[in-house]
């Protein structure tokens, strides 16, 4: 019986799986057009992990006293894997006039590893 219950940690162990995130923010002013590069974490260190990334428009820079910025206004223009797949990469436009507050673009970085590491 202790050699089943064993085994089946040991196998629930070995199908599992670590996810690991990294994040980054940027404020985008009225009119401009900003990058924002976020690495992997543990970026290319094993060879069955898997690597995705998302960026978002979260909404006004937190503490600016302006006029709220129109998130339909604000594109995301491009992300993807950058730098051979060690990062994940995106660049957006915020097209509200200017002394409109700047908006907050994050971008966070995922990498799942498989476990056991191989």
């Amino acid at each position: 019986m202790l050699l089943a219950v064993v085994l089946a940690v040991a196998v629930a162990l070995a199908a599992s799986a670590i996810t690991k995130h990294q994040d980054g923010f940027l404020a985008i002013p009225a009119g401009q057009t900003r990058t924002l590069t976020v690495p992997f974490p543990d970026a290319l260190e094993y060879g069955n992990a898997r690597y995705s990334g998302r960026a978002i428009v979260v909404g006004p820079w937190p503490n600016v006293k302006r006029r709220t910025p129109d998130l339909k206004k604000v594109k995301i223009i491009s992300a993807g894997s950058v730098e051979g797949g060690s990062a994940y990469q995106a660049r957006a436009r915020n097209d509200n006039r200017p002394g409109t507050a700047p908006v907050r673009l994050e971008v966070i970085a995922t990498t799942v590893e498989p476990l056991p590491h191989s």
